[in-house]
């Protein structure tokens, strides 16, 4: 389906062209164009046939330029693809109703992942699709392995066909040059045990192009009405794992220099035990997806306390809310720090997840009810800023909550009472001053 012109940049050469918004991208050199990602990859070329369709017309332009002119016209934005699965443990089934409509969507699009590092199951990925990513060199690509055991794949992820063919496309990938990083969401007594060995080897063979594994544990709601019974992660299996990965990280440290085989934040924290040290991430390259934030936050931390004031002139009270998970870290590695400024007290308040039900802990899934349940009967007493998690609202500054007058951090000050409320933005000095006034 051809793709439509959505703004011209003054000046540009598409207005030099003519082009308005509204007109369509038909083809390139005789060949259609999907999406603004294919148009701008088909036309790198210096010289050019296009087929643009104006005003109901067809017309061939034929354009000649550096190769590292631009067009400056803007395109719509393209149809997501969604998930070619129907796994047992996917959040999208488990949310309550009432959210904002797109956290009811399953994406599954090769592109989202190449743009912003989406993971993406493969199993809708056609010939089609498997060529294009090679040819434009969309890479690195997110993948959702989760198990490399063909039966036990299809029951967790819900398969229409006996073989998905995963290993063909990895393959696939790794003989043409496709930088890849794989997922394991963990579901216990499914692909745990010999199951996650297997994978984990599986994919090894691969690693020449598969860069990373990460193991995230299985998130479940109190939502799952009619939904296969699954369980989380207990702390003694989280245990576990970081056994296995201390055991096979030096293993795979010595032979292609890197660990390869990682756990998220969440592992560590409930299993009690310490983050490990900044070397061991590797650069953070799967910060995005859980992996090495806390590290990095408590490193920055250690960095930043160096610049904390002696003390404020006034006595202040910070309060920060943050998931059951996160809390008690906070309470034994910031608060102490931070009460070490005289004249400030440092409140930390565990908020319970009442949107998603207590088995969901992580900070960036608490929404303003959330909030508000944990913070509301200490109104008096919150003190002059409520510092919260950074991941708790989006892009466009929402909470996942979908109503009126419940949406944003300012309206959850007017519900404390006015009392200010902040999303933290990293600088503790910042914040610290900001109470100081």
């Amino acid at each position: 389906m051809p793709v439509r012109i959505a703004s011209i940049e003054p000046g540009s050469l598409a207005e030099e062209l003519g082009w308005q918004p509204g007109d369509q991208i038909v083809a390139v050199n005789g060949e259609v164009v999907e999406d603004e990602l294919d148009f701008r990859f088909k036309t790198a070329e210096e010289t050019l046939e296009l087929r643009v369709r104006r005003n109901g017309n067809l017309e061939v332009q034929y354009v000649t330029k550096d190769i590292d002119d631009t067009f400056g016209a803007e395109l719509e934005e393209f149809r997501i693809k969604t998930c070619g699965d129907d796994c047992l443990f996917c959040f999208v089934d488990q949310n309550p109703v009432g959210l904002r409509e797109t956290l009811y969507f399953r994406d599954g699009d090769f592109r989202m992942s190449f743009l912003y590092g989406n993971y993406i199951t493969v199993t809708n990925l056609r010939e089609r699709n498997l060529k294009r990513i090679v040819e434009q060199r969309l890479s690195p690509m997110y993948i959702s392995v989760h198990c490399t055991d063909d039966a036990i794949r299809r029951e967790m992820m819900g398969h229409r066909t006996q073989d998905d063919r995963l290993i063909e496309k990895l393959r696939f990938f790794h003989d043409n040059g496709i930088e890849m990083h794989a997922q394991i969401v963990l579901v216990p007594n499914f692909n745990d045990g010999g199951a996650l060995v297997k994978t984990v080897l599986d994919l090894y063979e691969l690693h020449d192009q598969l860069f990373s594994i990460s193991i995230v544990p299985v998130g479940l709601t109190r939502h799952r009405r009619e939904l296969t019974t699954l369980r989380t992660v207990s702390s003694v299996e989280a245990r576990q794992l970081a056994r296995m990965v201390r055991r096979w990280q030096p293993f795979f440290r010595e032979r292609i220099g890197r660990g390869f085989l990682y756990l998220s934040d969440e592992v560590y924290l409930l299993a009690g035990l310490d983050f490990p040290q900044e070397d061991d991430y590797d650069g953070y390259p799967l910060m995005e997806n859980g992996v090495g934030m806390s590290r990095d936050f408590l490193n920055e931390f250690d960095y930043q306390r160096e610049r904390l004031p002696a003390l404020l002139l006034e006595p202040r009270t910070l309060t920060i809310a943050t998931g059951t998970l996160a809390a008690p870290m906070i309470e034994e590695r910031i608060a102490p720090v931070l009460r070490e400024v005289e004249n400030l007290e440092v409140e930390v308040v565990a908020c319970e997840n009442t949107l998603f039900g207590d088995s969901v802990t992580v900070s960036g899934l608490l929404n303003f009810k959330s909030f508000l349940h944990a913070l509301e009967p200490r109104i008096g007493e919150i003190g002059d800023l409520v510092l919260l998690p950074p991941d708790s609202i989006n892009f466009e500054g929402l909470f996942l909550d979908n109503k009126p007058g419940m949406s944003t951090p300012e309206e959850l000050s007017e519900a404390l009472g006015g009392v200010p409320v902040e999303v933290f933005g990293g600088d503790w000095v910042e914040a610290i001053e900001c109470l100081a006034g």
